[in-house]
């Protein structure tokens, strides 16, 4: 098998001919290492911060920076193997809890110290290993993969322990308190990890395997490296490490709170990604990403010194992610002398729809898949409750079933084109804000307000097509960026506070009804009319398949593959301001923390309902039918008396077995068009 060789930093060669030439070039070239543009960061924030407040220089402040960063650090070095390797992991922070938990109920119940946080590094790994068969194994994308398998841990652990606290720990747990020739555990321990993990990744033929991966996973498979497995044990070491980061973060506390970590997991992929590792996997180093740990850190206790509301902190990190993925940019179009992408073209989805049922035009086998299960879901849940099969249950649950449906609309539009949009939930809290606080501060009129609501969304929509599609950015970062940042953005604007006291005639778009069917029911029936029509029958949606299929191909057609994206990425951003201004009016008040994790009902709905999320296949009625049949489950279980997070499980269940299931139907299909192709043997 041939050495692989973990790729360099890449360094501008104008830079570097200037750095022969004066001390000034070789000073110019830190900017174009990512680990050098941290630690000028973090001098920038120390010594602008400490000239308004000098007690942010205190040692005892930097060292609370630095221990706070530890545990964070820890993960952020698994999650740096991880993305190396061109994966991602959503599932970190519901794992930190999950991990956290075990460790407190083991020590409560007297259980051995060593044998309790043996356990706990243990089920961090058994979560990896998970995830690892899941994403390998199951060809499962990794997004989808973890983002099911958080909603199932975070609903398994509120559902088994009630979210309760952890008290009475042993006066042994507190390890984290310890000190080791005078420096706390945590950051000894920030230090060990970060070392070992840079020098085995840098040295061992183990770390240059996992670069190969993530560089090109088909020519390390061509070259001899099993990518399965590489991909396997970095999941597990991620898992491993999480269960490590748990104990950090659980035994700095007297009391555990049985619940996941919130917004871990975006503060670890944000430390990874600001320390210079490729969203694309391939290069990066386990340093910078601790550097974007503590950088992180940096800025949080700086704005608690500059009394700068806490809401605000997502919209940094959001924005710590953007910048630092165009500064990647300008540095690659430095060195290639143009412009340059970090998306690789493609697609991959094989079939524009699946197989058609009776040779029906307008019925795939996959949405006759869906009626069979709604039919069964119906009949089932009918028996648990009384209630279930009325006409106001049922009624009822179009209002609620609308919102996601509005959302999913333009995300099988997006998913089928190969991409995603993770910030549908963002946008639609952001509209809501938009709305309430265009009307209470600023006085505009209601009709107005609504209106700046929806174009709000369609701008923010917009602002992510921009990036994508002019600056070559994955969607994948791009969107998650603006998750937090338009997530951010709805907590500052709004100062966690909500907007209520709208006139009665409002509610009549959320809670109102036009011939006893809920009003929003006729918004959501024109929106699926127009969208399916689109979709199957029109210039736009056969391009829209086309460039799912393959976007290079579709290049070369002359499709407008740019205009196409910005379209969709702005559909988008309008579904989720008209969701907003729907949501406003059911519930007649404004919340920042509207539609949190909606996002992940939006993407099950569309994956279950026969939509590739390799791109390519999916049409709106399967979609459709997904929607009704998660609400009615999560409806009829509500009804049979379990517990909401029932539901969450189930969302993040049905996610993973519907990626299992289209791609049975797809290998079924293949089978069958090669038996239909193959010549019949000649009787002799």
């Amino acid at each position: 098998m041939s050495e692989v060789v973990p790729p360099q930093k890449s360094v501008n060669p104008a830079l570097t001919n200037l750095s022969g030439q004066s001390g000034a070039g070789s000073w110019l070239a830190i900017f174009n290492q990512q680990e050098g543009v941290l630690v000028i960061a973090f001098l920038l924030v120390l010594v602008g911060v400490t000239a308004l407040n000098r007690g942010f220089i205190a040692s005892t402040n930097l060292v609370d920076i630095l221990y706070n960063s530890s545990y964070i650090g820890v993960a952020a070095v698994g999650m740096t193997m991880i993305i190396l390797c061109g994966h991602i992991d959503i599932s970190i922070g519901a794992a930190l809890g999950l991990c956290a938990t075990v460790a407190g109920k083991l020590a409560v119940a007297g259980v051995p110290l060593w044998i309790v946080f043996a356990a706990t590094v243990l089920t961090g790994g058994l979560i990896g290993l998970t995830n690892g068969v899941l994403v390998a194994y199951c060809r499962i994308p990794a997004i989808v993969a973890t983002l099911g398998m958080a909603s199932i841990l975070k609903g398994g652990l509120i559902l088994s322990t009630g979210g309760i606290w952890i008290y009475g720990l042993p006066p042994g747990f507190g390890i984290s308190r310890l000190l080791v020739m005078g420096i706390p555990l945590p950051i000894c321990a920030l230090v060990l990890f970060g070392v070992v993990f840079s020098v085995w990744l840098k040295y061992s033929a183990g770390g240059r395997q996992i670069y190969a991966v993530g560089g090109n996973a088909e020519a390390a498979r061509l070259s001899g490296i099993p990518v399965r497995k590489v991909t396997l044990g970095v999941f597990v070491m991620n898992g491993l490490l999480v269960g490590v980061s748990a104990i950090l973060y659980a035994t700095n506390f007297t009391a555990i709170q049985s619940n996941v970590a919130p917004g871990f997991e975006l503060t670890v992929i944000t430390s990874a990604v600001i320390g210079g590792v490729s969203i694309l996997g391939g290069t990066g180093t386990v340093i910078g990403a601790l550097l974007g740990a503590i950088l992180l850190q940096t800025i949080g206790t700086a704005l608690v010194f500059l009394h700068i509301r806490a809401e605000w902190f997502q919209t940094v990190q959001g924005s710590l992610i953007l910048l630092t993925i165009l500064l990647d940019v300008f540095r690659r179009r430095q060195i290639s002398g143009g412009a340059t992408t970090l998306v690789a073209s493609g697609g991959g989805g094989g079939e524009a729809a699946s197989p058609k049922f009776m040779n029906l035009r307008w019925l795939t086998v996959q949405e006759v898949v869906l009626i069979g299960i709604l039919i069964l879901a119906i009949i089932a849940l009918s028996f648990t409750s009384d209630r279930f099969l009325t006409a106001a249950n049922l009624l009822n649950q179009t209002r609620f079933l609308s919102e996601v449906a509005l959302l999913a609309v333009p995300m099988t539009f997006i998913i089928i084109l190969g991409g995603i949009d993770l910030s549908v939930g963002s946008m639609m809290a952001l509209s809501t804000i938009l709305l309430g606080f265009s009307w209470e501060s600023f006085g505009f009129p209601l009709w107005l307000a609504i209106w700046v609501a929806i174009l709000g969304g369609a701008l923010a929509g917009l602002l992510n097509g921009l990036v994508i599609v002019y600056l070559g950015v994955p969607p994948l970062i791009v969107t998650l960026a603006t998750l937090a940042i338009y997530r951010g953005l709805s907590f500052g604007i709004s100062e966690s506070r909500s907007v209520n006291g709208f006139p009665d005639s409002f509610a009549f778009w959320g809670s109102g009804d036009i011939w006893g069917v809920p009003t929003q029911v006729y918004i959501l029936i024109g929106v699926l009319i127009i969208s399916a029509m689109a979709l199957a029958g029109t210039p736009l949606g056969r391009s829209v398949y086309a460039i799912g299929n393959n976007e290079t191909a579709a290049r070369f057609a002359g499709l407008r593959v740019g205009r196409i994206k910005l379209l969709m990425y702005s559909f988008s951003g309008l579904m989720a301001g008209l969701a907003g201004f729907i949501f406003t009016s059911r519930v007649t008040s404004t919340r920042a923390d509207a539609a949190t994790g909606l996002e992940l009902d939006v993407i099950a709905a569309v994956v279950f309902g026969g939509t590739s999320i390799f791109g390519g296949r999916g049409t709106i009625l399967g979609t459709t039918i997904a929607v009704v049949i998660i609400q009615l489950l999560k409806n009829g279980l509500q009804l049979a008396g379990l517990r909401g997070e029932s539901t969450v499980i189930l969302i993040g269940t049905v996610l993973i077995l519907s990626i299992l299931l289209n791609q049975f139907l797809e290998r079924q299909l293949l089978t069958g068009r090669r038996f239909a192709k193959s010549p019949p043997t000649p009787n002799i």
